[in-house]
């Protein structure tokens, strides 16, 4: 290979955003009534226009631990602001990069799990059991359920289920990274509950609504 082959090689290698730094961010699960607003966003730490080609979202049932749905993400990238959310209903969900059926009940309530593969949906057809090979980023949680410890593989050691209803209302809360792209991949610490925020900065409701004395 020549020098200036190895050169525009290594040039355009380095210039392409890491899909290894592509976190889940966010996560609704629960609204209250018909689950018609559920949602997932990922977030590549702001860099922006991330090539999502190559990676795909599984759903996990904590009930036998095994998938219940899985989509492509190619042909997709994160927005400016670095956020892409995958939804079912795009009505509902404020700007929603990626619509998929159904649109209501999309994602169980938990004890479940969201997982971030480079891989293929044909990889995952319903009922495939959880599995680390190719994972790059997972939450696992649940809405006052008990721990599942067949879930709980797919984060790393010692990193804790998330309760989507410990900040007190499941149904009008979600899971989401304080501040976005907190806590590294495989990681839940810095999970809270708060007003979901689809493809927009996570702020505590305070400092959304806080007024200007």
């Amino acid at each position: 290979m020549s020098f200036c082959l190895f050169t525009v090689l290594f040039l355009f290698a380095a210039s392409q955003p890491a899909l290894s730094q592509v976190l889940v961010n966010e996560v609704d699960a629960d609204q209250a009534g018909t689950d018609d607003a559920e949602f997932v966003e990922l977030y590549d730490g702001g860099v922006g226009s991330t090539d999502l080609s190559g990676l795909v979202l599984v759903f996990f049932n904590g009930g036998e631990d095994a998938s219940y749905a899985a989509f492509d993400l190619d042909g997709n990238s994160t927005g400016a602001g670095g956020f892409f959310i995958l939804c079912g209903d795009a009505s509902k969900v404020a700007n929603c990069d990626l619509d998929v059926p159904p649109n209501t009940n999309l994602l169980q309530n938990g004890a479940d799990a969201v997982a971030l593969y480079t891989s293929d949906a044909t990889d995952f057809p319903n009922g495939t059991a959880v599995t680390t090979a190719n994972l790059l980023n997972a939450l696992v949680y649940d809405t006052t359920d008990a721990d599942d410890s067949g879930l709980l593989v797919l984060l790393n050691g010692g990193q804790p289920q998330v309760n989507e209803a410990a900040g007190g209302s499941s149904g009008t809360q979600s899971n989401e990274r304080f501040p976005d792209g907190s806590g590294g991949t495989r990681n839940t610490l810095t999970f809270k509950q708060e007003t979901p925020t689809p493809g927009v900065i996570n702020l505590p409701v305070e400092l959304l609504s806080f007024e200007v004395e």
